[in-house]
């Protein structure tokens, strides 16, 4: 005796749950909807002051770019930041396709475009307009003018820090080659810096925009580290 099985209620089934399973693989959980919803409406409605209450400031913006301190600052530079395509790519966003939870880093926008924190903050941009870049580009030449000349050849400046008893300065000099330089906190940037390292690397860490470089002089091994998402800091050890 033959016995026969009807398999075809169950490719149904098999394929109501990749179906399910699919569309809320990626599905951002609702509890986070209350935080994106109300930003996504504001880029809607194109409605700067609506936007510039969802902003967490100081806003950081990459170097020699300042950082935006306050809602005035950012209405005023709105048009630096926001362009219409990432006005319209914001505003046209999907919540449960293109939003994702990262843990304590927060909430991001096609892996890591713009970032959002639990209390319906943007906390960062990971976009740069031809304005902003235009802006830069100027600053840079102000920059180099204001330098020593052993360390004023370059392409572009990356950080630039103080701490108690220093100032830090990264530079990039093209070609994935980075130049760590120090002067003392009392001292001119248009004097010889202390020290200069060269052949920096850079290392990129995950989708937050976070990242650090790495310089090495004999054996010790400074590594400013600067975070998008979170505190800039510098490391510095030997071996």
């Amino acid at each position: 005796m033959k016995i026969r099985f009807n398999f075809e209620g169950h490719k149904h089934i098999v394929l109501w749950l990749c179906l399910l399973f699919t569309s809320n693989r990626f599905a951002l959980e609702q509890k986070y909807h209350e935080f994106v919803l109300p930003v996504i409406t504001a880029f809607k409605a194109q409605d700067k002051t609506a936007i510039a209450a969802h902003i967490r400031y100081p806003l950081k913006r990459r170097y020699p770019i300042p950082d935006i301190k306050n809602e005035a600052e950012f209405i005023n530079r709105f048009d630096e930041i926001f362009n219409d395509e990432l006005v319209a790519a914001i505003a046209a966003s999907n919540i449960n396709i293109d939003w994702d939870s990262v843990g304590w880093r927060g909430i991001m926008l096609n892996n890591g475009l713009m970032w959002v924190d639990t209390d319906g903050k943007i906390i960062g941009i990971n976009y740069h307009t031809a304005k902003e870049q235009a802006f830069a580009e100027r600053l840079i030449e102000q920059d180099k003018q204001s330098l020593h000349s052993s360390v004023n050849n370059f392409e572009k400046p990356v950080l630039d820090w103080k701490t108690a008893n220093y100032h830090i300065r990264v530079d990039d000099l093209g070609d994935h080659n980075y130049r760590y330089a120090v002067w003392g906190i009392n001292k001119k940037l248009s004097d010889k810096p202390s020290m200069a390292l060269l052949n920096g690397d850079i290392t990129f860490e995950g989708s937050g925009g976070n990242y650090h470089y790495t310089f090495k002089n004999c054996r010790c091994s400074y590594v400013p580290q600067v975070a998008i998402i979170g505190c800039y800091y510098l490391t510095a050890g030997c071996l």
